[in-house]
């Protein structure tokens, strides 16, 4: 019970703590959460729509957990987030419960800690985007299936359907294709995929659920759209991405493996000695043969995709955390006396003294961050948290690897309550958020940094040509225009317009332009 109060407050602390203390700048989260705010406003819980017109790009699950959250908390950041966050929380707990019940007490901890050690993880968890909720019910329904091969009781493999369901409700094709070949291999490799297996599995039934959870929406949206939703979801969104990819997010075969690794870090440093020992337990500890395999299914998929995301590659870390936290619980009870971490605890401390270091140059290099150097001194922790790791290390190995997690997760605390916040005030979107929400009327010229339309308190007609602007300004009254390119020096071209401001938007090479008529 100790461990697991223990997890559920640094799972609350992490997820949820200051989840509201910056605007939703990024571009995914903006279009999500001004999505979710525009169905809610039109009470329509079927068509997905941003700044008026259809959007295509994801089922409408986040959307409905956003705007239960808007209805409950009002429409802001922390709303918009606040379901990821809650995805986050059961991911853990879900994550400690099975590892408790099928490996040990210290595996459970050690796993736990591994997951909320990671800056990506807790970062994946406090976005107003589709992946949490695609994280969990893939993770989610991979747990509960492994529950069910392992008592053939078929409540698990209920459960797993209508996680399945949610899967597809949360991002389409890949929340059934993915956790199915990974349930497909292991009952492979486990020399259980036989005729009796299947039928304790009920498919008949299994394909009722996930239908009845998912189906309604999809047939609706098909019907209200005249089809225009199916065909721009399922052959824009998921075929052409896999096949075609993203522009500016492809890369070599190998990239979605790094990605795992980047994302776990900082236990990843023990990833060859942990998958390692993994292998040897595999006929033993059925959950680590289980486990390797949907790191495996997930990283493989994605080396053949066209697109590659980091975020794709998450559903793999809690996987990936119980390998490492199963090696690290075995480790801390000797069970390896023999090994030596040095070579671990020399890639942790360089990386650890490369951050602060990263972060000084990165924000001197990158507008408009050039003026906010300092907030490398916050990142200062983890050179220190390195130093007292390999100290206490040679005094007491449990002692030594607890203050690596530690180290991260306070690094990780700090982070949200300071630099984050710091970096968004740089921002357009922060500085000027309150401008356009005090204008009625708000229009874009050519284009806008779509963050603005969650703040805005109308849709945002976007015009392509100086005579369009000039019309729409004659027929409206006190209108905010907005423009965003890398260069605006057009804007200064057009003489019935004064310049508010411009700015350089954060983590991009265009500015941001604010303009009012003379």
């Amino acid at each position: 019970m100790k461990y697991f109060l223990l997890v559920l407050l640094l799972s609350l602390l992490l997820f949820f703590s200051f989840l509201g203390g910056t605007s939703v700048f990024q571009v995914a989260e903006a279009r999500n959460a001004e999505c979710a705010r525009e169905m809610m406003a039109e009470d329509n819980w079927i068509v997905p729509q941003f700044n008026g017109e259809l959007r295509t790009d994801k089922p409408a699950l986040e959307y409905y957990g956003m705007m239960t959250a808007y209805l409950l908390g009002g429409v802001n950041e922390t709303s918009a987030r606040f379901f990821s966050a809650v995805c986050g929380l059961l991911l853990v707990l879900a994550t400690f419960w099975i590892v408790r019940r099928h490996l040990s007490l210290k595996a459970a901890w050690w796993s736990a800690l591994v997951l909320l050690s990671s800056l990506h993880v807790i970062i994946q968890f406090r976005l107003a985007t589709p992946d949490p909720y695609l994280i969990s019910f893939h993770v989610l329904s991979l747990y509960l299936f492994y529950e069910g091969w392992y008592t053939r009781k078929w409540r698990w493999f209920a459960g797993m359907y209508v996680a399945l369901g949610m899967a597809v409700f949360a991002k389409g094709p890949v929340g059934l294709l993915l956790p199915g070949l990974t349930m497909l291999l292991f009952l492979v490799f486990a020399k259980t995929f036989n005729w009796k297996m299947i039928v304790s599995m009920k498919p008949w039934w299994g394909i009722l659920l996930i239908l009845a959870v998912c189906l309604p929406w999809y047939l609706a949206v098909d019907k209200e759209t005249g089809g225009e939703w199916t065909q721009g979801f399922f052959f824009e969104h998921n075929l052409n991405r896999f096949n075609d990819g993203l522009k500016g997010h492809g890369g070599p075969f190998v990239l979605s493996f790094l990605f795992i690794i980047a994302g776990m870090f900082p236990f990843s440093i023990f990833m060859v000695r942990a998958f390692k020992s993994a292998w040897k337990s595999r006929k033993e500890e059925h959950l680590l043969l289980f486990s390797g395999i949907s790191v495996l299914t997930v990283a493989v998929f994605y080396a053949f995709s066209q697109t590659k995301l980091i975020n794709y590659t998450a559903p793999a870390y809690p996987f990936f955390a119980i390998i490492t936290g199963a090696y690290l619980a075995k480790l801390v009870d000797g069970k390896f006396p023999e090994v030596t971490l040095k070579p671990e605890l020399c890639i942790f401390a360089l990386i650890a003294i490369a951050f602060p270091v990263g972060a000084y140059f990165y924000t001197k290099n990158t507008e408009p961050l050039g003026a906010i150097t300092w907030i490398s001194v916050f990142f200062l922790v983890l050179p220190v948290g390195a130093v007292l790791a390999i100290r206490f290390i040679k005094r007491s190995l449990e002692k030594g690897l607890l203050t690596v997690a530690v180290t991260f997760m306070i690094t990780i605390f700090i982070f949200f309550a300071g630099p984050f916040q710091i970096i968004d005030e740089q921002s357009p979107v922060q500085k000027y958020k309150e401008v356009v929400q005090s204008h009625e009327n708000v229009v874009a010229y050519k284009d806008f940094d779509h963050a603005f339309a969650f703040y805005a308190p109308n849709v945002i007609p976007v015009i392509q040509t100086e005579d369009e602007l000039a019309s729409y300004l004659e027929k409206h009254g006190d209108v905010l225009v907005l423009s965003r390119d890398r260069s605006l020096n057009y804007m200064d071209s057009i003489p019935y317009l004064s310049c508010v401001g411009v700015d350089h938007d954060l983590f991009s090479r265009r500015s941001s332009g604010f303009y009012l008529e003379k």
